[in-house]
């Protein structure tokens, strides 16, 4: 037996002709002649090798195949009201999967919370977040194992584009009884005397203190390197020494472990965040959404 071939606006005729139980009410509505609408009837009675409807001297009705077909009609209409929705979905940017990688300063600064606003709000689009450091983060984006990256800037791009996103300050964490504690502000250089608890190499805040650092002779003194914000926190609080930390980022952690949050009073302190991603122009429709909600959350955000 062949495969039945049949079209939609054909099922969408045949399903209009069973509800108006008449073919020539049926063409009306659907605005084609009375004729056309008889020969594509006899089409799909032809395909369906069976009569679809009983003609009767007021109209029609549908036989038992014909109530079948109808079935079968109703359904294929449905899928494709359902493609068309999930389409326009897709255009707009309301469903999708975006993969986002992301610095762990600016995941607890902010991208943390937005992100999960952003799944409230949109809950059709999948978000898979990986935190990793900035310079994993951008080559995550160049081997397209990412569609969007946010890091903190001053990085090498390599080509990529970039948007403003959200900033932070660098403050210094200190033990409350710690000489310095009481201080407004501090500059970099008054921290040599003491041992350093410090990120490990790769993160965004090593990379810039490692740099500042050769301008000084000696500069400060590691003495641990860790791998996250809260073990950092915990060894100052164990008094094995100071750190330079995003200052909201560790601010609720800092006063739960009793650490005094001081001002680094050094212009290159106050960071930027960007967003990343390899083109604009290739963006799918649920990324472009995503960027735009984002930026939306800053420029719309309080003042602290």
């Amino acid at each position: 037996m062949e495969t039945w071939r049949h079209d939609l606006f054909s099922l969408a005729l045949f399903i209009r002709i069973c509800e108006a139980r008449s073919i020539t009410r049926a063409a009306e509505q659907m605005n084609v002649a009375t004729s056309a609408v008889s020969r594509r009837v006899a089409l799909l009675e032809d395909e369906a090798g069976l009569p679809l409807l009983i003609r009767k001297p007021h109209g029609v009705e549908p036989t038992t195949a014909g109530l079948l077909v109808l079935r079968y009609a109703r359904d294929v209409m449905h899928l494709g009201r359902q493609l068309d929705s999930a389409l326009d979905d897709h255009r707009s940017g309301a469903s999708g999967h975006i993969r986002v990688y992301a610095s762990s300063s600016v995941l607890v600064e902010c991208l943390a919370a937005h992100l999960s606003q952003f799944g409230r709000e949109y809950p059709r689009i999948k978000l898979d977040l990986e935190e990793r450091p900035s310079a994993d983060t951008l080559e995550a984006l160049h081997r397209r194992q990412a569609d969007i990256g946010v890091v903190v800037a001053g990085s090498e791009m390599g080509g990529l584009s970039s948007f403003a996103y959200a900033s932070d300050s660098l403050a210094v964490a200190l033990p409350k009884a710690h000489r310095l504690a009481g201080s407004d502000h501090l500059r970099f250089s008054e921290l040599f005397d003491d041992d350093h608890i410090a990120l490990e190499p790769g993160t965004a805040v090593h990379r810039l203190l490692a740099e500042k650092s050769r301008a000084y002779q000696p500069g400060p003194r590691i003495r641990v390197q860790v791998r996250s914000f809260e073990v950092m926190c915990q060894m100052i609080g164990q008094g094995l020494g100071i750190g330079i930390l995003p200052r909201r980022a560790v601010g609720p952690l800092a006063a739960a472990l009793g650490l005094t949050l001081v001002a680094l009073d050094e212009p290159w302190a106050e960071r930027k965040f960007v967003i990343c991603v390899q083109s604009p122009d290739h963006l799918s429709a649920s990324a472009d959404r995503l960027i735009s909600f984002l930026r939306d959350q800053v420029r719309t955000a309080p003042e602290a």
